[in-house]
């Protein structure tokens, strides 16, 4: 005879989301989420759902929070060495102006080279504003 499966219990697996979310680098304390009133969205069928059925949704959503969080952290972090790395990138050209540093030359073409090919268009000029 086959056991029966054990029933879902979300709230300590919720729990650990909530921990694991807390060692997220580079994350807002209170990241913006869609407003919502308290209450999940109404789900085709949700009617004849059963208390496990709200138990995996709760799960799902919650881990699809984290999801997004780590990619809020993620797509920060980028952008943070984006930032520094154009920064290391002003200075070096500016230094490779100088006849003494003119073996910075190629560093600086390898740089922009490298930026055009990831990103699709030159590096802008110093003192650009960043978009939004």
């Amino acid at each position: 005879m086959k056991p029966k499966p054990k029933k879902l219990d979300a709230e300590p697996i919720l729990r650990q989301l909530a921990e694991m979310r807390k060692s997220i680098p580079y994350l807002q304390p209170k990241p913006p989420r869609p407003a919502i009133d308290g209450r999940a969205p109404a789900i085709d069928g949700s009617s004849h759902w059963t208390e496990e059925d709200f138990e995996y949704a709760a799960l799902a959503d919650g881990l699809e929070s984290l999801a997004e969080d780590i990619r809020l952290s993620v797509d920060y972090a980028r952008a943070q060495a984006l930032e520094k790395a154009l920064e290391v990138y002003y200075a070096t050209e500016e230094l490779s102006r100088d006849p003494e540093h003119a073996d910075l030359i190629p560093h600086v073409e390898k740089m922009r080279a490298a930026y055009e090919r990831d990103y699709g268009h030159p590096i802008p000029p110093k003192g650009t504003p960043k978009p939004k």
